[in-house]
C-alpha cells in the first residue's frame, strides 16, 4: 500500500500544476459553455436532442481528448525524459506502477469531465425528471470512460513514443468514424461501450447500440485487459533497459 501511495503521489505531482491542466480545464468547459449558449437562446432540449448533444461533445470529443493527454503523460512522459528509469530500477511490481498511474490519470479525467457533463446537461435539458436521468446516465458513462480511456492511452504510451499521435488518430478516426460502421467493430470501440451503458439506463436518449447492456461487461474486460498488457509491457521494458 505504501508503494502504491508513493507512485500515486509522484504521478499526481507530475500531472497537476502544469500548463496542460489549464488547457484541460478549458477543454472540459466546452459542455458548460454550450449549455450556457443553449440556455440563453432556446428552451430546454428534448431528450433525444439532449442525448445526441452530450454524446457528440462529451463522449466523442472532450472525454477521449482529456483522457488521451493525462493517460499518455502519466507514464509516457517519464519513459521519454528518462525519469521513469529511477522508478523501474526499484523492486516494484510493474502492475502496481501501471494500476496506480492508470487510476490517477482516470481520476483526473473524471474530475474534469463528470462535473462538466452534469452541469452542461442541466443547462441544456433543464431539471425535469427525464432530463436529469439522461444527464446522469451520461455522467456515469463518462466516469467509466475516463478510467477505460486513460488505461488504454497509458498502455499505448508504454508501447510507442508516438502514443499521443497514435492515440489522437485512434480517437478521431476509429472511435469517431470507423467504429460502428464495420460489422463486429462495436466490440472494439469504447464509444460503443459507453453508448450501450447510456442506452441501458435511458433508452430514449440515444440511438440503438449493438453492444447494449453488454457495455458494462465490455468496459470492465477492456479495462482489466489494458492493465494486464501494460504490466507485461513494462516488465519487458525493464529487461531491455538492463541489456
Amino acid at each position: 500500500m505504501t508503494i502504491f501511495a508513493t507512485v500515486t503521489a509522484i504521478t499526481i505531482r507530475a500531472l497537476v500544476g502544469r500548463r496542460r491542466t489549464l488547457l484541460m480545464l478549458l477543454l472540459a468547459g466546452m459542455p458548460v459553455l454550450l449549455g450556457l449558449i443553449i440556455r440563453v437562446n432556446e428552451d430546454n432540449l428534448g431528450l433525444r436532442i439532449l442525448g445526441q448533444t452530450i454524446d457528440g461533445i462529451v463522449i466523442r470529443t472532450v472525454l477521449p481528448l482529456i483522457a488521451l493527454v493525462f493517460g499518455t503523460a502519466a507514464l509516457g512522459s517519464e519513459l521519454e525524459d528518462g525519469t521513469g528509469v529511477h522508478l523501474l530500477t526499484k523492486p516494484i511490481n510493474r502492475s502496481v506502477i501501471v494500476v496506480s498511474k492508470a487510476l490517477v490519470a482516470g481520476t483526473l479525467t473524471a474530475v474534469l469531465v463528470v462535473p462538466s457533463t452534469v452541469l452542461g446537461g442541466f443547462l441544456m435539458g433543464g431539471l425535469g425528471g427525464d432530463a436529469i436521468g439522461v444527464t446522469f446516465a451520461f455522467a456515469l458513462a463518462s466516469l467509466i470512460g475516463s478510467f477505460l480511456y486513460a488505461a488504454i492511452f497509458l498502455v499505448l504510451s508504454s508501447i510507442t513514443t508516438r502514443g499521443l499521435i497514435i492515440g489522437l488518430a485512434y480517437a478521431i478516426i476509429w472511435e469517431g468514424l470507423v467504429a460502428g460502421l464495420l460489422p463486429g467493430s462495436q466490440v472494439f470501440s469504447v464509444r460503443e461501450y459507453l453508448t450501450g451503458i447510456v442506452q441501458t439506463l435511458t433508452p430514449e436518449a440515444v440511438g440503438e447500440s449493438l453492444v447494449g447492456t453488454g457495455g458494462f461487461l465490455y468496459a470492465a474486460v477492456a479495462f482489466v485487459l489494458a492493465l494486464a498488457i501494460g504490466s507485461v509491457r513494462l516488465a519487458r521494458y525493464e529487461v531491455r533497459g538492463a541489456e
